[in-house]
């Protein structure tokens, strides 16, 4: 695992999606509001590929199942009260009446978020360099339109500057976070199996409790298929990375 690799991942993640988001918001809303779920879906596949195709067969090969499982279900409690009492809170919609006109909820939540994403590209990499990349490039599926949605919200009334810092600090939090993670790793191998584990509660709860949700609501016939058949290209990602060991 590279420490350099990690940490350049993870700049590409959070500050890198948030400088991406800022020139895509010159298209026009329409397309927008088609591009958003597109990469939603590229990223649910990603994201679930890696949890149930690589993370945790990786990690079962190396401890006690009750206990790595239990290690994902501990994980996916923990992101489930974040969210129930508001730490970890973010949306995707491009008119959000929560967030809209209130900067420092939407600094606290993308930091909090940004240290998950960063913890969980640092575990990606222990499945090796390859499921790394590809995770991180499912994280920037997420993380552009949620920063699409926020530049959006700060925008209004605000000098255009200003409003990109309040989205762009709180994306360092995800370099602490891959920092932490990788740097204790090296120390503490024995732990790796089950941050593993944990990795993979985060992946599954991300994909199914917040991108999934929005991909049930009505859309055309020939979005659904788009959606489908990015979902499942994403999965395919995986699939194709060749194995580590």
């Amino acid at each position: 695992m590279s420490l350099a690799a990690i940490l350049l991942a993870a700049l590409v993640v959070g500050p890198g999606s948030v400088v991406l988001a800022s020139f895509v918001l010159r298209l026009p809303e329409a397309s927008l509001e088609r591009l958003a779920p597109r990469m939603l879906s590229l990223a649910v596949g990603a994201i679930l590929g890696m949890a149930l195709l690589r993370m945790l067969p990786h990690a079962l090969e190396h401890g006690s199942s009750k206990a790595l499982m239990g290690s994902v279900l501990v994980a996916i409690l923990l992101l489930f009260l974040l969210e129930r009492f508001r730490i970890l809170r973010h949306c995707h919609e491009f008119h959000c009446s929560e967030h809209a006109d209130r900067p420092t909820r939407i600094f606290l939540g993308n930091a909090s978020h940004g240290l998950v994403d960063g913890i969980a590209l640092a575990l990606a990499f222990q499945a090796g360099p390859g499921a790394g990349w590809v995770f991180a490039l499912a994280l920037v599926g997420h993380e552009v339109p949620k920063s699409l949605v926020n530049l959006m919200l700060l925008w209004e009334g605000r000098e255009r500057g200003a409003a990109l810092l309040w989205v762009l600090l709180p994306s360092l939090f995800t370099l602490l976070g891959a920092l932490a993670v990788a740097l204790g790793l090296t120390f503490v191998r024995s732990l790796a199996p089950y941050a593993l584990a944990v990795g993979a509660g985060f992946f599954l709860y991300l994909a199914l409790a917040d991108l999934v949700p929005k991909h049930r609501r009505h859309t055309t016939r020939s979005e659904a298929l788009w959606q489908s058949a990015l979902v499942v290209v994403g999965v395919g990602l995986i699939l194709l990375l060749p194995a580590h060991g």
